[in-house]
């Protein structure tokens, strides 16, 4: 089983993020669909860690630097999305 490579999991990331954040910019409430997407593809990616055959073959496969680097990026899209609700400047 190929996992996708870390330039692809931080550019992903990134998209989903930047994203998320025009859209809370747009529309305060559309934070929560973009949070859902954002933990649909985390799920997607990071989901198979959680099997107990496939996990330990992944761990062993990609190492823990693979699995922190991909918790930061899903991290990462998140707290863009949440940036966006920050209140704008009065001009």
């Amino acid at each position: 089983m190929n996992e996708p490579s870390l330039r692809t999991i931080w550019a992903g990331a990134a998209v989903l993020g930047l994203v998320g954040y025009a859209a809370a910019r747009f529309r305060r409430w559309l934070v929560l669909p973009a949070l859902a997407l954002i933990a649909v593809a985390v799920w997607m990616q990071l989901g198979d860690l959680l099997d107990p055959h496939v996990g330990p073959a992944i761990m062993q496969e990609a190492g823990l630097w693979y699995v922190g680097q991909a918790g930061a990026a899903a991290a990462l899209a998140v707290i863009l999305c949440v940036v966006g609700l920050a209140p704008r400047r009065a001009p």
